[in-house]
């Protein structure tokens, strides 16, 4: 998690944030919440890592919301939810806003969101957030967890373009999550254009990356323990046995409530 870090002074809400942290939160469609606790998908369906430019197409994937333990020990979640009156602007400017102040990040999800913070400034690039670290702290369901999520341009999590250009996509937020140990997972949401709208296809890869964080000088003791790392014991001990069917649930109640309060929170607080 190194990096030009933030000054930690901002750390008063915002004055206008209290109205939006005692509102309720928006449920999920009541068939989109089925596809997450009617049990686990099957993993030969589900997308693999090395696959991922597939969700830059908007045809139909075999698994577009589902969670499943993969024979490797890995995780899989995926969740598609409609934001119909979101930009790709707006998202874009959520990601860069909200661990900026408290009680943006809580008011995304108010029962499992607690905080979040900036820990390294954004470098500058295309997109607001790219290079930027979040330190989440939040409880999905099984407790919790404080994790650091980098984000990166596409081609650095393993698309073959950023697709800056494409015409189908809206945006893109991708990373790694971890913590000041290890990198784990890997982190995808692309909005794909719809009508006027957007609509949103998340993957996680659940400890299917897992990495050493490591000063540069010792990267090739990093590049010998990646193995023995993503061995299936050792993702299975790391990763909590509920963690998938859990996250897909909340994956869908947080962006299905975003959908909801991104635009008037955009209109009030973008500049």
């Amino acid at each position: 998690l190194d990096g030009p870090s933030v000054n930690s002074a901002a750390t008063m809400p915002d004055a206008g944030m209290a109205s939006w942290l005692g509102r309720a939160r928006t449920e999920p469609d009541p068939e989109l919440l089925a596809m997450v606790t009617g049990g686990p998908c099957d993993p030969d369906r589900v997308l693999d890592m090395a696959d991922m430019d597939r969700l830059l197409d908007p045809a139909p994937l075999e698994v577009e919301t589902g969670w499943c333990h993969m024979p490797d020990g890995s995780g899989f979640v995926a969740a598609r939810v409609e934001m119909p009156d979101v930009t790709a602007e707006m998202v874009d400017w959520w990601f860069d806003w909200h661990p900026r102040r408290p009680g943006r990040y809580e008011a995304w999800h108010p029962e499992a969101h607690i905080s979040a913070k900036l820990l390294v400034e954004p470098e500058g690039q295309a997109k607001p957030f790219w290079g930027a670290v979040h330190e989440v702290r939040e409880d999905v369901g099984t407790g919790e967890v404080k994790a650091g999520i980098e984000f990166l341009p596409p081609s650095q999590v393993g698309f073959s373009t950023d697709a800056l250009d494409d015409p189908r996509v809206g945006t893109i937020v991708c990373g790694r999550v971890g913590d000041r140990l290890m990198r784990h997972t890997v982190m995808c949401h692309v909005w794909l254009r719809e009508g006027d709208g957007l609509v949103l296809r998340s993957h996680f890869w659940l400890g299917g990356a897992i990495e050493p964080r490591l000063p540069a000088a010792l990267s090739p003791l990093g590049r010998v323990l990646r193995r023995p790392l993503n061995s299936r014991p050792v993702r299975r001990a790391a990763m909590p046995g509920g963690l998938p069917a859990a996250l897909a649930r909340h994956c869908v109640e947080e962006y299905t409530n975003l959908a909801v309060i991104l635009p008037p929170l955009s209109r009030e607080f973008a500049n």
